[in-house]
């Protein structure tokens, strides 16, 4: 695929589909809820139908009501011995806790990238808790049950999916939970876990890195929700929208519990000017400084901070790379390695920190390394350069992204 901003209009306005993160929470949280839920607004990228095929193995039964709607009801009745992840890490993360609370066996596995990431995470926090792995790669084998207990405690230094996991599980025990992580890192993305559960009905709280679970009855109530924009893309369009007289993106809500939606309080820091509606932010073509940002928390925001930084008049610090070395690919190289590429100035001081500087943007190649992040920080570039920027195997990017 080629692109360049000739594609684009002065003014763009875009509308965007669901969040994954929160329609594959609404999924699995679905397992324990036996009353009918309909999700609207689904995106229904490759992550997303594999999640759904899930629910569907323990005997869900999920309806396409139109292109962009599910109705999900029906209870468990079977115990799949055997479970596929597609390429979604995060659904591995989550099914592991959230499964062997109720079964104490099942072979996992996947595709494409997941097969060759190692997963040493998830057997080190849940390990700890009674679990043992024939392997750290797919596909591998898990034996052991979670025991329902008063107290958890586990170290997520590396991810915080796994936490999200055994909370939804312990959602549904009848015995108040408390889940300590004395380390946790991405922690919002567990907090927007608690909040959806709670959306049910739950009666979750929760400070700092410390959750507890109270017993409530989640499986009465029918619920109806619609699914907001996903702001790992919208941020992206809202950055890129900084070069455009106006750039409107729709479905997206200033108030989020979207971890990505902090690039509102760095907008706030730089002095960026931007307008919010009842569903929609709208920026404007300015001029900012370059600043200093820690990924740590928020890893899917820095494609979009890699396009602020390229526009910015002064160099911007981003830390935290470390965190994005177990993606699809090594990003912490495939993205550096795409944006100097296209012209881009970027300056690996150690093995946490870029400095990227103010860039011009031109044409070239871009080796997505089938990375949907990589992929989708070609396209975004390519719409800042007045040459064709072609990118190999874009269509990686249906992992995340509905392609029509």
């Amino acid at each position: 695929m080629k692109i360049s901003r000739k594609l684009l209009k002065n003014n763009l306005s875009i509308s965007l589909l669901g969040s994954k993160s929160i329609v594959i929470r609404h999924l699995l949280i679905s397992l324990f809820h036996n009353s009918k839920i309909i999700l609207r607004n689904v995106q229904f990228c490759d992550d997303v139908v594999v999640a759904i095929n899930l629910i569907k193995t323990y005997g869900k039964i999920v309806d396409i009501v139109d292109k962009n709607t599910i109705k999900i009801s029906g209870q468990i009745t079977k115990i799949p011995e055997k479970i596929y992840c597609g390429e979604s890490a995060s659904l591995l993360r989550m099914i592991v806790p959230i499964h062997h609370s109720f079964h104490n066996k099942c072979r996992y596995d996947g595709d494409k990238t997941l097969l060759v990431r190692d997963f040493i995470d998830i057997e080190e926090m849940l390990s700890s808790l009674g679990l043992s792995f024939s392997s750290t790669k797919l596909p591998f084998i898990v034996i052991g049950e979670l025991n329902s207990q008063n107290n958890y405690s586990l170290m997520a230094k590396q991810s915080s999916q796994v936490v999200s996991g055994l909370l939804i599980s312990t959602c549904f025990q009848n015995l108040v939970t408390t889940i300590h992580c004395p380390e946790l890192v991405s922690a919002p993305y567990v907090y927007l876990t608690a909040e959806i559960i709670n959306l049910y009905g739950g009666m979750i709280t929760y400070n700092d890195k410390t959750f507890q679970v109270k017993p409530n009855n989640l499986q009465e109530k029918s619920n109806d929700f619609l699914i907001e924009g996903d702001w790992s893309l919208g941020a992206m369009i809202l950055a890129l929208g900084l070069t455009f007289e106006s750039c409107t993106v729709k479905n997206l809500s200033s108030n989020s519990l979207q971890p990505d939606s902090e690039i509102l309080s760095l907008f706030d820091n730089l002095s960026i000017k931007y307008q919010v509606t009842e569903n929609s932010i709208i920026t404007y073509k300015q001029n900012y400084n370059g600043f200093s940002y820690d990924i740590t928390n928020t890893p899917d925001l820095v494609p979009a901070l890699m396009i602020l930084s390229a526009n910015a008049n002064s160099p911007s610090v981003i830390t935290g790379i470390k965190r994005l070395t177990n993606k699809e690919s090594n990003r912490a190289n495939t993205l550096a390695e795409n944006f100097i590429r296209l012209g881009g100035r970027l300056e690996t001081t150690n093995e946490n920190t870029w400095i990227i500087y103010p860039s011009q943007i031109h044409g070239g190649e871009i080796k997505t390394y089938e990375d949907h992040r990589v992929a989708m920080l070609g396209i975004f570039l390519g719409l800042l350069s007045e040459e064709d920027v072609e990118i190999d195997n874009w269509q990686c990017i249906s992992k995340s992204y509905w392609i029509k």
